[in-house]
């Protein structure tokens, strides 16, 4: 009698994923394996500057409580795959009852299966965003932890340097949080890879590159100090000087503070305790 075993798995193919199904029938003559091959449409979802879903090359429009939970579960994803449905029906639905809550997730599941069969897994508690959807927002953490492992020679900067406002326009408290941790990582990682530019040389790529921190976050020291580490560097010391009186100025005006002795000496401003 042959003995049945099976396996389910996600790959990559062009602009498709595939589920690969192979049954293998294992009998005295050890027979060939089964397979059979059932296409699933690529899903891709966008969260910068707006909420965008396509499966297979189309986009889908979804009411605003099934984009909520879509986008939840793909934050949500990068630090835990799943979600309890209750922890998930009380998150966004926190006004109202339990039972009315539960009921809201299971019509908003419902119409993002409509959209696309494979966008979600789940069972009767636990509900994930499937793993072969490609969304903008993995793909960015992914970029910058590799580039703050040290890995540079190949960065491509153009989704940190592109990436825009998380859900622009979304209201949601839980959004608070996601929004502030991928602002921050994306202004270390750039602030990072210029310092690595700068110790290397490459003193233009690291000023055009950190440019952008200091034109987002005009009184961030650290991005002032790899700026002004950068024009020393290229010989342009009046440049260094400038940049410091600039920020400088912005510090006393909006908090009243002054920068650091440290990045001071570096433009040769007298240390504390020092006579001139």
């Amino acid at each position: 009698m042959d003995t049945v075993f099976g396996f389910r798995r996600f790959t990559a193919n062009g602009p498709q994923c595939r589920i690969v199904r192979a049954e293998f029938a294992i009998t005295m003559n050890a027979p060939e394996p089964r397979i059979a091959e059932v296409a699933v449409p690529a899903a891709r979802l966008v969260l910068f500057g707006g909420f965008v879903l396509s499966v297979a090359g189309t986009r889908v429009y979804l009411p605003m409580h099934a984009r909520r939970v879509l986008a939840y579960l793909s934050l949500r994803k990068m630090t835990e795959n799943d979600c309890c449905r209750q922890i998930l029906a009380e998150r966004l639905w926190e006004n109202a009852s339990p039972e009315r809550s539960l009921a809201s997730l299971r019509t908003a599941l419902w119409l993002i299966r409509r959209a696309g069969p494979c966008l979600l897994s789940s069972d009767a508690e636990r509900v994930a965003l499937a793993d072969h959807v490609d969304v903008d927002v993995h793909r960015f953490r992914r970029q910058a932890e590799s580039m703050l492992a040290d890995d540079i020679g190949h960065a491509d900067l153009r989704l940190l340097c592109a990436a825009g406002e998380l859900l622009p326009g979304w209201d949601d408290d839980w959004l608070v949080l996601f929004r502030e941790q991928l602002r921050l990582l994306r202004l270390h990682t750039l602030e990072t890879v210029a310092r690595r530019y700068c110790e290397q040389g490459h003193h233009p790529e690291a000023i055009d590159l950190i440019l952008r921190v200091v034109g987002e976050e005009p009184l961030r020291e650290s991005a002032h100090t790899v700026l002004i580490d950068a024009h020393l560097g290229a010989g342009n010391a009046a440049e260094a000087r400038r940049q410091f009186d600039v920020f400088a100025a912005n510090l006393w005006r909006e908090l009243g503070l002054r920068p650091s002795a440290r990045l001071g000496q570096r433009v040769g401003m007298p240390g504390p305790g020092t006579r001139r």
